[in-house]
């Protein structure tokens, strides 16, 4: 197995952090109050880190703020399972049929391709795993 870490960066000068590795354990509570203390947090009103990423599975903390969205591009959609958990927080999904309204503890899972919707109806935080 190769080892990944992720790069410090300008906005994340402390981001150096693995990323695959054969254990990696992972603070939420720690990396949900960085995100919230972020510029990025503040000005866009929402804030994500990817905590674990493969070749197949990627999973990304976010924090929203009310009315933020989650919704992913379009371009070289590829089919995928994918689960998003609320740590915290009220998401309204949407995809194929009526809207449902996921809250704290609650979790969802999609067979398909990646087209979906989700808009917090209040501050919300949330896990997004994606398996391709």
């Amino acid at each position: 197995m190769e080892l990944k870490h992720n790069d410090a960066t300008p906005q994340r000068p402390q981001g150096t952090r693995p990323l695959d590795a054969p254990v990696i354990p992972i603070d939420l509570k720690h990396y949900i109050a960085q995100l919230q203390e972020e510029e990025a947090y503040h000005k866009n009103r929402k804030n994500a880190i990817t905590v674990f990423k493969s070749e197949t599975v990627t999973i990304t903390l976010i924090v929203l703020d009310e009315n933020e969205i989650i919704q992913p591009g379009t371009q070289d959609p590829q089919p995928a399972i994918m689960s998003l958990q609320v740590l915290d927080g009220e998401i309204e999904f949407q995809n194929v049929g009526s809207p449902i309204t996921l809250t704290t503890n609650q979790l969802i899972t999609l067979h398909q391709i990646l087209s979906f919707k989700a808009t917090a109806l209040r501050k919300s935080i949330c896990l997004l795993t994606m398996i391709r």
